[in-house]
């Protein structure tokens, strides 16, 4: 952890070994419970290596920049990367802490001592963390987990059993040699 003036809010850095960030005058601007839920969140987002992760969705949007669902995709990940550090401030019952010095943040009382990054989704966020825990349903996250695992898996595999079959029946010196089974009725 540490203080400066690198970044205008509190931020992880790093992506092997990452560390907190906090801008200066943080600790003058927010009480003690506060300044420990925001460092609570931040302590999820580098445990969780979320910058690592998403380094990874950044590449992959670069390589299918043109496709709008990568596009929804990487906001509803954001999104969704910091509700799950949300919730470990929420299960730690500092949800009320958070949603102050959020607020503290996006809008400081001096303006030129601190000032947070416009976060998306905010408003959903802080009805989240201000509204009654939500339960989460272990089972059914695993299955819509699984589920979307196994439609990425047949839309990989079907693509290289089709490249595959196409090659073969494009090469038909491949079809004379004895091991190669007759795939004549590929499409």
């Amino acid at each position: 952890m540490s203080f400066g003036d690198r970044h205008p809010g509190p931020a992880v850095w790093g992506v092997l070994y990452p560390h907190i960030l906090l801008p200066n005058g943080i600790d003058r601007l927010l009480n003690p419970r506060e300044f420990h839920a925001v460092l609570i969140h931040q302590l999820a987002h580098a445990r969780r290596r979320n910058n690592l992760i998403r380094l990874l969705y950044e590449a992959s949007l670069c390589a299918l920049w043109f496709h709008p669902l990568m596009w929804l995709a990487v906001a509803r990940i954001g999104l969704y990367r910091e509700l799950s550090c949300d919730e470990s401030v929420i299960r730690r019952a500092h949800g009320q802490e958070l949603v102050s010095a959020l607020a503290r943040l996006a809008v400081p009382k001096q303006a030129g001592v601190l000032q947070a990054p416009a976060s998306s989704h905010l408003s959903y966020r802080l009805a989240r963390l201000a509204g009654p825990p939500q339960r989460t349903y272990r089972a059914a996250s695993l299955l819509l987990t699984s589920l979307f695992v196994a439609v990425i898996a047949t839309g990989i595999f079907q693509t290289i059993a089709h490249t595959a079959c196409c090659f073969v029946t494009d090469h038909p010196a491949i079809l004379a040699h004895p091991q190669v089974p007759d795939t004549s009725n590929c499409i």
